[in-house]
This record gives structure tokens, sequence and C-alpha cells, in this order.
């Protein structure tokens, strides 16, 4: 974390808003293709030893299309599947900036995992050829690669989770903890489900209609492929939203609004539709409905991956809180620093002018007015603008025959100007100081001196 704190951009509360927008699309973008990955390359695996125990052309004709569509081109994997990952540390590094016990490390710790992950795969890929003669090298390197990938997004989505619950960082100490957590457990089942569905959805749209692909004329094999990719799609269509459902009624309390209600009903809502797409694709002689679910099933990902990171951010409302108190007190810093700058070249004095526009409303030099004369207090502040200073910015009761101090929401500049410039008017208007021991700053503070 403390790397992150010395090079992460201070945020602000609109750049709070875009990190959030900027999490969205990174996961829109990362979190489908990886789902395909895992969902195509378990499937492909389940037909390649289905072929070998009971062989059957079809079995591997669609196992080697499906390792095509989701392995086949490095491109795909290096933006699609590790691009995203390492941009999301820093997304969340910006957003958690300050924050105690934030578990950044757990959104780090996976990358390695799946960049090792995709490369295993890769190697996976390109033993297909070779599979019958090395079948246990083949499936071994799918296994380790398809095991290792799927740690890894139980720990990243696991991390994702727990960050909607900031009243428990404290405790995840190690990942055991992070993942015995029956909201992570459907958050993954959700995922993995969805990445099987959405490969059902793949073999519709890539496999049998994607343009500029060479058709599918072996009428046989387009209708084992429209087939078995509309069951697999829809039966694992029927579990999403069962786990959506066990994933939205087991998060925390606090991560709930309007919107974020809709967003756990309108994945629910779309998977029925998908559902009911596959169950048109079945009934159908012909490839149909390949881009209506597989575009159906991106808009779950969105909505889903809405939904989570609007969950966090409703966790997390008092850490925006209080960036946006610290942006505007920045903020206010340096207007007053520039206004102190334009002042003193036009020959103007922030102090004095501040001094009549704010505190005269309430205070004179030789006149009692809501507060005391300013006559007989400022004696006790003699050479230490600072404790000055510090009581108009933290104002405490001291005088009971006075009201309380508002705060006047001075900048500290401001403050700083105002308190010279009246430790400067008390010398020539009182004459020589009374001899008055200096309040220190702690009293200032905690009300042991009367104003």
């Amino acid at each position: 974390m403390d790397f992150f704190s010395q090079h992460v951009i201070e945020p602000t509360a609109v750049h709070l808003r875009l990190l959030e927008f900027l999490a969205v699309v990174t996961y829109t973008i990362h979190l489908p293709y990886i789902a395909l990955v895992i969902g195509s390359t378990a499937v492909a695996m389940w037909l390649t030893f289905s072929d070998s125990e009971m062989p059957n052309p079809r079995f591997a004709r669609l196992a080697g299309d499906l390792i095509g569509m989701s392995l086949g081109n490095r491109v795909p994997m290096l933006v699609l599947g590790v691009m995203p990952l390492l941009v999301l540390p820093f997304l969340y590094g910006q957003w958690f900036v300050g924050a105690v016990n934030f578990p950044l490390l757990y959104i780090v710790l996976p990358i390695p995992g799946v960049i090792l992950g995709l490369s295993l795969l890769g190697l996976y890929r390109g033993s297909f050829r070779e599979r019958a003669a090395n079948f246990r090298l083949h499936m071994g390197l799918g296994t380790a690669g398809l095991a290792l990938l799927s740690g890894s997004y139980f720990v990243l989505l696991s991390a994702i989770v727990r960050l909607q619950d900031p009243e428990k960082w404290f405790r995840l100490k190690n990942a055991a903890i992070l993942v015995l957590n029956w909201n992570v457990i459907w958050k993954f089942l959700l995922f993995v489900h969805l990445g099987l569905g959405l490969t059902g959805a793949a073999i519709l749209f890539f496999v049998l209609r994607w343009r500029g692909r060479e058709g599918v004329t072996d009428a046989d094999y387009a209708q084992f492929a429209r087939r078995f990719g509309a069951g697999l799609g829809l039966a694992f269509c029927f579990a999403v939203p069962v786990f959506n459902l066990l994933y939205v009624f087991t998060s925390a309390d606090v991560v709930f609004d309007r919107v974020v209600y809709a967003l756990g009903i309108s994945v629910t809502l779309v998977t029925m539709l998908i559902a009911y797409a596959f169950v048109g694709a079945l009934r159908s002689s012909r490839a149909r409905f390949g881009a209506t679910t597989f575009s159906l099933f991106i808009l779950v990902f969105v909505l889903s991956s809405t939904f989570d990171v609007r969950s966090m951010a409703n966790a997390n409302r008092e850490h925006a809180r209080l960036i946006a108190i610290k942006t505007d007190r920045e903020r206010a810093e340096q207007e007053a620093l520039i206004e102190a700058a334009m002042a003193a070249r036009a020959g103007r004095n922030l102090g004095e002018e501040t001094f009549n526009s704010v505190c005269m409303q309430c205070h004179r030099m030789n006149e009692k007015l809501v507060g005391p004369p300013l006559n007989a207090v400022l004696p006790k502040y003699a050479g230490n603008p600072d404790n000055l200073q510090n009581f108009m910015l933290n104002p405490v009761k001291m005088d009971p025959a006075y009201p309380p101090m508002p705060n006047p929401g001075l900048s500290s500049a401001a403050a700083r100007a105002v308190a010279e410039y009246l430790l400067g008017q008390m010398a020539p208007a009182g004459g020589a100081q009374p001899d008055a021991e200096t309040p220190t700053q702690t009293e200032v503070q905690s009300g042991q001196t009367s104003h």
C-alpha cells in the first residue's frame, strides 16, 4: 500500500465517479473473456476426454473449434486477459488511498497466477494436434492451466466481494479468511456458470455464424454443434438466477440502494431472456440466436460488474466523504494562497479584507458586540499567531458571558492572514501589552483559557 500511496494521484469526488466508471469498463472487457476461456477450455477438455473414451470425430472437431476460438490468438490474451488486470490495482489504489486495512494485496496476488495459467493454456492449445500421442501431457497442461486460472479468479472475485464490507477488512489476515465466505462462494459459482453459458452462446455465434469464417458445410456437425451449444447454454442459464439471487441476498446491507436492487433484478431478468433464446435455438433447424444470446451475456456481465462497483461505492461512502472534505480543504487553501499572492501584488491586505467581510459581523476592536472586544482578548495571543489561527479554525466556547463562536469556515491561509493582521493592529491600539501567560495550543483547543 505504501507504493501506491506514494505514486497514485490524489482523487477528488469527481475523480471517484470516474474511477467507478473505469472499473465497470475494465470488468466488462476482462471478465467475459476470462469466463469464456475457462468455460470453453473446460468443455473442450470434456469433449477430448469423451472422444478418447468413445471416439467421435464431432467431439474432436468441436473441441478444436472451442480451443481455437478462445485460445487461438495471443493478442486477445494480452489485451483482454492481462492488461486489464494491471489496471485494477491502480484503480483501487486511487479509490482507497489512505484507507486503513485496505486489502490491496488480494487484487495484486492473482496477476502472476493468471499470466501463468494463460501461458499453460497456450501450451495446451499447441499440444492439441498431438493429443493422441501425448494425451496425458495434453490433458495435464489443460488441467493445470484451468485450475490455476480458476483459483486466481476465485481470489480476485473474493477481493472484489470483500471490498463491499470495509468493517471486516481487519480480519483478512490471510487468503483462507478471504475466501471462506458464502457471499464469495456464490459470486464465484455465478461467474463459472456465466462462463459455461457464454461458451454455449459462443458456439452458436463464433463457430456457426461468425462472419468471415468459413461456413460449416457439414450438416451433421452443424446440427450437433447447434444442439450442443444451445443445450449447454440453456442448462447453465437455469442456475445463473439462483446463484445471482444467493449472491445478492448474502451481500452486506450497507451496499444496497435502489440502483443496486435494480441491477440485481436485471441480471435475473436478462438471464431469463437468454434462456428463452436458447430454447428457440434448440427448436430451430438452423443456427439462430447466436448473436442475440452472446450479446445478452455481455449485458449480464455489464450489469453484474456495475452491481459490484456500485455496491463497493455504497459501502465506502464514508471514505469518499473524507476524500471530498480533504479535496475541498486543499482547494480552499490553494485559492486562499493565490488570493493572498494577488492581494500582496496589488498592495491589498488579505487579513484585513477577510476580517472586514467575515469577522466584523461579530467583533470590533474596542466594542462589545456578539463577541467580546478584541483588544481584551488579543493580548493573550501576543507573539503567537499560530494559536490564534488554530482557534479561528477550531473555535470552542471559553467565556460563559458570550455565545460560542461559530466556525467561520476560513481556510488555513485566510485564518493565518487574519491572525497576523489582528496581532499587528493590537500594538498601536493598545500600547504596551500586559503581561499575560501565553496560552498553549492544547489549552486553546480544550477551552481552558477565557475568551
